[in-house]
């Protein structure tokens, strides 16, 4: 029982945390306890479900912390050297990208973006949810589909002992 709330102890750092991975904290509790993968599993979804959707909560401006108000509006560091070549292409808007963009806002469009962040990790979940937090897509909704994509991508990597053998 205390290795599924660390899990999700740590489910709930790593989502403020990207340097603190909860993958590599399942993979060493399936293989040194014998608690069941799947419980594991959700419990750190939970956990990371939790802090990303207060990272999203606070993109939408729906946290009023000083601090993180700050965080969130700080301008981005300016370059020291003029943009080169390959970054003035990149940074010409192009219609076909605003489209792009148009298309991710979609409530059902935005759930898909969603949920293949929470499995593969692409787009990192951690921008995903910032990026979010400025549309119109529903809370409940976000909260479902992180949950279901962490769940599907942590239940997997804690089976990944037993598959192997261990």
């Amino acid at each position: 029982m205390i290795t599924v709330l660390v899990a999700a102890a740590v489910g709930l750092l790593s989502a403020f945390l990207p340097f603190t991975p909860a993958e590599p904290y399942l993979i060493a509790a399936v293989t040194t306890t014998g608690t069941p993968p799947v419980a594991l599993g959700v419990a750190a979804a939970a956990g990371q479900t939790a802090g990303k959707f207060l990272i999203f909560l606070g993109a939408r401006g729906a946290i009023r912390s000083q601090w993180l108000r700050r965080r969130l509006s700080r301008p981005p560091a300016t370059a020291t050297q003029p943009p080169g070549r390959l970054a003035t292409m990149f940074a010409r808007p192009k219609a076909a990208g605003a489209r792009l963009v148009e298309v991710w806002e979609r409530p059902r469009h935005t759930a898909g973006m969603l949920l293949v962040s929470a499995v593969t990790g692409f787009p990192p979940l951690l921008a995903t949810s910032v990026y979010l937090g400025r549309t119109p897509m529903p809370p409940a909704a976000f909260a479902a589909a992180c949950l279901l994509g962490r769940t599907i991508r942590f239940v997997t990597i804690a089976l990944v002992p037993q598959l192997a053998g261990h």
